[in-house]
């Protein structure tokens, strides 16, 4: 191959006979493991990370080979439309999976917790301007003398995996198919403001964190499009130095540090995609911990296994009997809402009604009015995911027109993993009316249910909670809201 092709921005023709250069070097076991259409194009991804350079590239494929042999990598458990297992990390803005925090599911396990807990959070948030996925990691925000304590080396790199996969198999698939062109990269913004010279300098975390790199650009090359480093302090110039010595030069090339000026995010992101503590517009107010839920921060309640182990209501939903709402009293703070007795059992909700009369989406008083939070905790043992819809009515009122919406109608995937929403209900006498249904066939990716499935019926289990409740359940620090 001609060492002036171009490996970013090659010719049909230039790609395809790479890629049969490559294909001879391999052996049948090899080609036949890359025949469909996803590894014909990890072919080429391997070609670029060594320049087009056959029998370099084939001595990486290969070990990349042996290496998902080996590790069984093919049969992780990897969160796509078609089946039940939780998210790996926190995600908005995507179809294939619905939006979602890490919460403490059956399919979670401690150890993924526990990182969690120690890391600063990270978010596969939206899309770049290109289509590509953004993964978003508050890196400054990680305890990182806690990280070596709480996960080894091979913990971190098999949660590091399970991120690539879901970001191959998931991900970018739904990229490409919006795009109508092959996405095979994302970026990637590291967030490192709160970062302190112990943490860069915390040898321990180094180490893993070297080890992982190393990991990433032999299994996963090229996957990366563009890194931004912001909010990057003066000392982290020392730790680059060093970590940079430990990457390829063409990884190198694809990083820019920036310090408390980044606006050239909105260059490559737009700004109702770009989180607003990064300079844009998204606040992602709908889920507990905005764009990215962060454990140290504490913007959200990390809340244990066993607050979803034993919800407070059962009920069940179908196909046929769809809906379930439930209705309590709020009084201004100091009282909070007080469950009723017993779920409303009927269905008290604009969701499936047409919208002909007006509504309100705002409190209707001129001055501000004051809020209370409220979480509703659920999980669902099967279905496509249900479609969540908070509504609120001052007491006395049994018109839909005088209500406020709380919660726009969502759709979560509460067969994944526990589900856990935050909302604001005015701080006056009134109803808050939680509404839940199965999701419509054209709502979401997952597939449809057979029809002997679609006659099961699906376990909803739910409590409703205030936050003074909630928090003092688990005991659980304050909140902190940015």
């Amino acid at each position: 191959m001609s060492a002036t092709v171009d490996v970013d921005n090659p010719t049909p023709s230039q790609r395809a006979a790479a890629i049969e250069q490559l294909r001879d070097k391999l052996s049948d076991e090899v080609n036949s493991y890359c025949s469909d259409l996803v590894r014909y194009r990890d072919i080429w991804r391997f070609s670029v990370a060594r320049q087009l350079d056959t029998e370099k590239a084939a001595v990486m494929i290969n070990a990349w080979y042996e290496w998902r042999k080996q590790a069984n990598v093919d049969d992780l458990a990897v969160a796509q439309p078609d089946n039940e297992n939780p998210v790996p990390c926190a995600v908005r803005g995507y179809s294939a999976v619905a939006d979602a925090n890490v919460t403490a599911g059956i399919g979670v396990d401690d150890a993924q917790l526990r990182l969690t807990r120690t890391l600063g959070g990270g978010c596969w948030h939206k899309r770049d301007r290109d289509g590509r996925p953004v993964y978003i990691e508050r890196a400054g925000r990680h305890i990182i003398k806690d990280i070596p304590k709480t996960s080894s080396t091979s913990g971190l790199i098999e949660f590091h995996v399970l991120l690539q996969e879901f970001l191959t198999r998931t991900l970018l698939p739904e990229c490409s198919q919006l795009a109508e062109e092959t996405v095979w990269q994302q970026v990637v913004v590291i967030d490192l403001a709160g970062v302190s010279l112990v943490a860069l300098s915390h040898i321990p975390a180094l180490n893993m964190l070297r080890e992982m790199l190393a990991r990433d650009q032999m299994l996963y090359p090229e996957r990366m499009y563009r890194t931004y480093v912001v909010n990057a302090p003066p000392v982290f110039i020392t730790a680059w130095k060093m970590i940079r010595s430990w990457l390829d030069p063409r990884v190198i090339s694809k990083i820019q540090i920036l310090g408390k000026d980044h606006a050239e995010l909105l260059d490559q992101i737009p700004a109702h995609n770009l989180p607003s503590f990064l300079g844009g517009s998204c606040k992602c107010s709908h889920m507990p911990g905005g764009c990215v839920p962060s454990v140290p921060l504490g913007n959200y309640p990390d809340l244990p296994r066993s607050a979803y182990a034993h919800l407070r209501h059962q009920v069940q939903i179908s196909y046929t009997e769809p809906r379930h709402s439930f209705v309590c009293e709020t009084m201004p703070v100091g009282n909070g809402p007080t469950p009723m007795s017993s779920p409303l059992m009927g269905y008290a909700g604009w969701l499936g009604i047409k919208r002909d009369s007006p509504r309100n989406s705002a409190p209707t008083s001129p001055a501000p009015m004051r809020t209370q939070h409220v979480f509703v905790r659920f999980s669902t043992d099967r279905g496509r995911g249900v479609v969540v819809e908070v509504l609120w009515q001052p007491l006395g009122s049994d018109s839909l027109d005088d209500g406020t919406l709380v919660y726009p109608e969502a759709l979560f995937e509460p067969q994944r993993a526990p589900v856990l929403l935050e909302l604001e209900a005015p701080n006056r006498a009134g109803q808050l009316v939680v509404n839940w249904r199965v999701a419509n066939f054209d709502e979401g990716q997952a597939p449809f249910p057979r029809p002997e499935e679609a006659q099961i019926p699906i376990q909803l289990e739910y409590s409703v909670d205030t936050e003074d409740e909630l928090l003092t359940a688990f005991s659980l620090p304050p909140i902190k809201r940015s």
